[in-house]
């Protein structure tokens, strides 16, 4: 269950409930001063803190760190591939995969971080021409149903959550993004585009179409606000080229069915993007999530505002920022938010997941501070 002990506000004296004023930071509106997040679900962060944190419920630590609402809700849409069946195994803290279709088997595996369990692909299905062609099979006959009890507590969730704030659900991710990231790889992706074209486009239009239905389902029947595509976009994994000829199309498409159901279409772009911000800007989003500033990543607030001035901004700062000394991390933000004409469309976040390297203590400081700064209570 969600706090109500100040009915849905981070400090009692404040004008708007932490639901009032993200969805304002969303709308472009005016809010009463900047939205403030810290990116701590999954258990990553908080299973490295000592007690009483590492046991604290996600709903207390963001009561502890002053800090206002994103909510992760089921959907209740589940996938079946019919003409694909998968054997896992475990050797250590690595997961193997083995797909069987019609054309033949492909092998994956993918690694466990020890803090969190974070799993990262180290073995990629798509390694020849062949496995082109029958991860094929994983988006044939696909279909998509719902879940009752999956749903249920998905809209029990957000009946919970009331005006703490926002409810969020993530559906999947563009063909292009998760080539190179989960099923041919970085490396291998550029190679297999150039010598396999025709293989390549076969299976990307494969799964957008698989996807428009995906996120149309998605889009359909989950309770929350924001419906999100997770891209994970960097100009460090692809071009400026490949962006504007593969993900811009299709997530355009993504969006348009989110927006047609009437929830919000946000992009979890959490590279490099500043030479993409242009083209972002005519995708039908609402928000750029994990929003990452030098050097992790390269784009600025002012940069976003300026240059993408239809999308909110979540995050601003990037997670090094937060292993300085709390007065540093003020004037940081501080900087960030004097560069740009005002406060709207931005919520401040670490951008990417929390680092273990900052204590819950760090983030209470900066969610008091926030509270009383005059810069973030500009209009």
């Amino acid at each position: 269950m969600v706090s109500s002990d100040t009915g849905g506000k981070v400090f009692p004296s404040d004008e708007m409930t932490s639901r009032e004023r993200l969805l304002a930071a969303y709308r472009g509106q005016a809010v009463d001063r900047v939205p403030y997040w810290v990116k701590i679900p999954g258990g990553g962060w908080q299973g490295s803190q000592g007690e009483p944190v590492g046991s604290m419920s996600y709903e207390d630590l963001l009561d502890y760190m002053h800090a206002d609402g994103f909510f992760f809700c089921d959907h209740g849409v589940r996938r079946t591939a019919p003409r694909v069946t998968v054997e896992g195994h475990w050797e250590g803290n690595v997961e193997f995969h083995l797909t069987h279709t019609p054309d033949g088997d492909v092998r994956e595996a993918w690694g466990r971080e020890p803090i969190g369990g974070t799993m990262h692909p180290v073995e990629f299905p798509i390694k020849t021409v062949e496995d082109i062609k029958r991860y094929r099979w994983l988006f044939t006959d696909v279909t998509y149903h719902l879940d009752a009890d999956g749903l249920a507590d998905g809209r029990q969730k957000c009946r919970d959550v009331g005006q703490r704030g926002v409810n969020v659900t993530a559906w999947g991710t563009s063909p292009l993004m998760n080539l190179v990231q989960e099923f041919v790889g970085p490396v291998n992706f550029h190679l297999m585009l150039h010598d396999h074209g025709e293989e390549m486009h076969e299976l990307l239009e494969l799964m957008h179409a698989d996807n428009v239905r995906h996120v149309q389902a998605v889009a359909k029947h989950t309770p929350s606000d924001i419906v999100v595509s997770v891209e994970n976009t960097s100009t460090t994994l692809i071009s400026p080229d490949q962006f504007d000829k593969y993900c811009h199309r299709h997530l355009c498409d993504y969006g348009e069915a989110i927006e047609a159901e009437g929830k919000m279409h946000e992009l979890h772009m959490c590279g490099h993007t500043k030479a993409l911000l242009e083209r972002i800007d005519t995708i039908p989003a609402a928000s750029i999530e994990a929003y990452t500033s030098p050097t992790l990543g390269n784009t600025r607030l002012v940069d976003g505002r300026t240059r993408a001035p239809s999308k909110t901004l979540i995050g601003g700062t990037n997670v090094n920022i937060w292993l300085w000394p709390v007065e540093r991390i003020q004037r940081y933000i501080t900087n960030e938010l004097a560069a740009c004409e005002d406060n709207r469309r931005i919520v401040v976040t670490t951008a990417g997941v929390a680092p273990p390297g900052c204590p819950a203590e760090t983030f209470r400081r900066i969610g008091q501070w926030i509270h009383a700064a005059e810069i973030a209570r500009r209009q």
